[in-house]
Formats: C-alpha cells, structure tokens, sequence
C-alpha cells in the first residue's frame, strides 16, 4: 500500500521503506518540569520535578532551584526555603539562591533567617537595583518584628569547671600555705541550657514595645557548681532608616549552687545602625545595681559597654570586632574593678550546610583597693578563645547541631586567681 503525504495542495505518493516509523524523543522528568514552570503550569510542574532523578550536581540544583520557585508561586514559601537551603548546602557561594533564600524566609516570617541571609548576599557584588530591593526587605524586617525566641541545649565537659587555680600551695604574708581540694581546680560535665523569647507590639508610628526574658544556666552532678540566671527586659524601640535604637529598665536574679546569690535592676540601652551595604554598627550598654544574698561587701553598681563592627566580607564570611568596658563597684575597694578587652570573631558558611566560627577576647581586669590578705591590688589578664562548628542542613525536629571547643585562661598578679581551662561542647540550637 501506498501512504501518502500532503505537499501543498497536492497528494504526493511516497514508497513504504518498510521501517516502523521513528519513535518521539523521550523528555525527562526534570526537562517537563522546567517547560511546565516556563508554561506557568506550577501544580502539574512540581509532579514531574518531585519524581525527577537528577544525573549530576547540576541537575540536582536546578531540580532544587525549580521547586523553590514552584513552592513559592504555589504559596508555600517554608518548602520553598527548604529547596534554596539544599543548594546552598552543596554551594553556598551562589548569591543569587541566597538571596531567594532570604525572600522564602521573609514570606513565611522568619525574619531573623531573613536578615541573616539578606545582609550574607550584600558582601557579593549585586546591580544596585538589587541592593536596594534587599535594603526594602531590611526596613520591612525591622518595620514588622513582633516576636523572636531562641533555646539551645547542650553536654559541656570542662577540665576546670570550678575555674579555680591549679597550685598547691600559695605564700601569704611570707608564710607558706596549702589549698584544700574545695580551693583548687576540679573537672567536671556539665548541662548548659539557653532560652529566650521577645516580643515587640506597635505603641506608635515607627515605636515598639519591647519585652524580653531570657535564661541561661549550667547544671553539674555537684550541685555546689550550679550556675542560673533569669533576666526580664522592658522598654521601647525606635526604628529609623537603617537602624534602631532601643532602651528600657531589666531586672535579673541569679542563683548559685543551692541557694540564691544576686539580684539586679536598672536602665540598659542598645542602638544598630547599617553604616553601608557591608558595614554595620552598634553597641549595648548596661547599668544595673546587684544586691547580694549573702555578700553585702559585692553590692553595688556593674556598668558595661560592648560596641561591635560587624562586616560582610562576602556571602559566606562575616567579620566581627569590638572593644569592651566594665565597671564594677562594690561597698569595699579591693572587690571594685575596672575591665578594657577586645574581642574579634570571624564566621564562614562551607558546604555540606556547614558553618564555622571563630572567637576570642583578651582582657585586663584591675581592682581598685589593695587585698587584705596578700598585701596588693589584684590585677587579672584573661584570655579567651573559642572555635564552633554548626551544621544546618542536620536537623531535628528543627534543631540544628554543633560542636564546639573553647579555652580560658586567667593570669593574676595574686597566684590564687591564676587557671586555666579547656572546655568541649555538644548541643543543639534553634531560632523562632
């Protein structure tokens, strides 16, 4: 028989080749997903991108990059967060996922993840169209913030938990004298807990209410070495452009061991400004009188003040630094002291959802009266550094976990406060 093919207005016959005729190329699931994004065809894309099987990495990232968008346009912008968050695990210098990342985050009101990752992307060079889209989101963040919380949990072995000095013996007035084993350095694990929550309701064009309350204790087998702190903030919070500042009165009680050890009132203040796309400032300072259980000699006013520069090196990197200030009064001279330090920290994001982050201080802490007991005015040199590893993208129930190392070290012109300490740390942390 003989088929026929139309060419023009005619019936030309064409001769069977006796070959079954040429089968349509087959498409994959993840080319049918990406026609029927283009196609504007969301709900039938993301059944064809769900059951794609990416070839290679960049498959896989497109197939991520597809469903966020699908996600988003189909308003369900936290599985759309998820999507982004897989690509940056395997490339976390991709700017532009970052910046989408951000956006999911912003829709479903997860600000604090927002303005994290919208400040991240302004260390990468972007069209000035874009920087000032993501200066919008910036304002709109601070504009809206009604509630944050954070709590953490985590194992914290110490050799020197106790923090106490590491000799035997100490020379007093000439004489030589040994320290019991309750004076000296002891090892212990302890439970370290963190909590806290804020809210922040509209009183006025630009104005907030700000209410805090946070805590944060160590727990340890000896019971002696237990460490709590409860503090309550409430005040008001003015927003600008590019910043805020905020101020109020905060109360706190802290308990040590067994029994309550200090209570404290008074005015605390904080104030952030984004100096430029890469670059901003701030600074806390806080004001409070401690009233001591036991102790009246320790009562008396602690006044500190913390500036901080903060700058994005590029989108995986963060630079911290600043200088830091304490002053402590108390009913007798040798317990009032005065503290200059700086810290410095740096924070980068790698792959595999993995960020690092290094930190340390050095500080000089002197008194101001002569001790009673060895004759002279103390004079403390303190070291601190501190190395964290958290891993995002290994989650439970929403908890990320991290590991950690730090070192502490006490240098004192009286050897009883001399110690040193290494600590390990092993937990997990997640913000609302």
């Amino acid at each position: 028989m003989t088929a026929l093919v139309a060419v023009g207005a005619h019936a030309e016959p064409v001769e069977p080749t006796g070959q079954p005729p040429a089968a349509a190329p087959e498409i994959s699931d993840l080319a049918a997903g990406r026609l029927l994004v283009q196609a504007g065809r969301f709900e039938d894309a993301l059944v064809f991108l769900k059951q794609a099987q990416p070839a290679n990495e960049e498959e896989a990232i497109e197939r991520h990059f597809l469903l966020g968008a699908v996600y988003m346009r189909l308003r369900q912008p936290r599985e759309a967060a998820e999507q982004y968050e897989a690509i940056l695990v395997i490339r976390p210098d991709l700017t532009r996922v970052r910046l989408e990342l951000a956006r999911a985050h912003y829709a479903a009101g997860q600000d604090d993840k927002a303005k994290y990752h919208f400040q991240l992307s302004l260390g990468d060079r972007l069209p000035s169209s874009v920087e000032s889209a993501v200066e919008s989101f910036l304002n709109a963040i601070d504009a809206r913030k009604r509630w944050s919380a954070h709590v953490s949990i985590a194992a914290l072995p110490e050799t020197n938990a106790v923090r106490r000095t590491d000799r035997e013996t100490v020379q007093i007035g000439g004489a030589t004298f040994r320290l019991n084993e309750d004076a000296r350095e002891a090892s212990g694990i302890g439970t370290q807990l963190s909590a806290g929550g804020a809210y922040f309701p509209t009183v006025g064009d630009g104005l907030r209410g700000h209410f805090a309350l946070s805590t944060a204790a160590k727990l340890y087998e000896q019971s002696a070495w237990n460490d709590i702190a409860l503090v309550g903030k409430a005040g008001l919070t003015r927003l600008f452009e590019g910043g805020s500042a905020s101020g109020g009165v905060q109360v706190g009680r802290r308990w040590q061991g067994t029994a309550g050890f200090q209570s404290s009132v008074g005015p605390w203040a904080r104030v952030d400004y984004r100096l430029s796309n890469r670059t901003r400032v701030g600074a806390n300072t806080n004001a409070d009188y401690r009233k001591h259980d036991e102790r009246d000699d320790l009562d008396g006013w602690r006044i500190s003040l913390n500036p901080i520069v903060r700058y994005v090196l590029d989108s995986q990197t963060v630079l911290e630094a600043g200088p830091q200030f304490e002053l402590v009064e108390a009913r007798t001279d040798h317990r009032s002291s005065r503290l200059a330090g700086l810290g410095v920290g740096v924070s980068r994001a790698f792959e595999n959802g993995i960020t690092a982050s290094l930190s340390a201080s050095a500080q000089l802490n002197g008194y101001r009266g002569e001790d009673p007991l060895f004759e002279k005015t103390r004079e403390d040199r303190i070291g601190w550094l501190s190395v964290r590893v958290l891993h995002r993208s290994l989650q439970l129930s929403g908890f990320a976990p991290y590991v950690g190392y730090t070192y502490e070290r006490s240098t004192s012109n009286i050897p009883l406060h001399d110690y040193e300490n290494h600590g390990a740390i092993l937990g997990l942390t997640r913000e609302f």
